[in-house]
């Protein structure tokens, strides 16, 4: 089938460049989860915890796209998935930026 405007090609019902796209994907995400993980291993401090549970909630959307592209998941649900996982990621920064901004505040000694 052609569709007017699709770059790539399939082989059969696989979608080759997609499936290219999507092993990166799945690549560059894992990579970024192992440094963030040996980043908090390092530091120890909870912004950096947060900070890799983030990069662990980006590492499952290309996950969720290979599904979808299997057929085990339908497309609203890859869909609805793909979105909360991006919002845990917001929230997940979010949490770490704040926990850093809270560390950095010089506190007040009480005498």
């Amino acid at each position: 089938m052609s569709i007017p405007g699709h770059v790539g090609g399939h082989w059969g019902a696989l979608h080759v460049d997609f499936t290219i796209v999507l092993a990166l994907s799945v690549l560059a995400t894992a990579a970024l989860c192992v440094a963030g993980v040996t980043a908090y291993r390092r530091r120890g401090s909870r912004a950096y915890l947060l900070v890799t549970l983030a990069l662990a909630a980006l590492a499952t959307q290309p996950l969720l796209g290979g599904l979808a592209m299997a057929g085990a998941v339908s497309p609203a649900t890859h869909h609805t998935l793909e979105h909360g996982a991006d919002v845990v990621v917001v929230l997940l920064v979010l949490g770490a930026v704040y926990d850093v901004r809270k560390a950095a505040q010089p506190r007040e000694v009480s005498r």
